[in-house]
């Protein structure tokens, strides 16, 4: 199993995507590869397994679950300017 933090996700859509811990591309889910009653928030640590899709062959995570006691960490999904200071 691996292990990595859920970077977004879209509740009216269903799905987002896993930061892995061993680094590299984020990793697609969807609600349906989740352990049943999980509701996905960004932050969350989870486990996961890797599998193709059966439509693109893309690799995707299933059997998505929420690592025991974790707590969430936070997640930066946009970068913000702060306001140029004027004189």
């Amino acid at each position: 199993m691996l292990e990595g933090t859920i970077k977004t996700y879209h509740g009216d859509r269903a799905f987002g995507f896993i930061r892995p811990d061993s680094g590299g591309t984020d990793i697609f889910f969807h609600l349906k590869s989740c352990s049943p009653g999980l509701t996905p928030e960004a932050g969350a640590r989870v486990t996961y397994n890797l599998a193709p899709d059966q439509r693109s062959g893309k690799r995707q995570a299933v059997g998505v679950r929420v690592l025991a006691n974790a707590h969430p960490v936070p997640v930066l999904t946009r970068y913000v300017r702060s306001p140029r200071l004027q004189r």
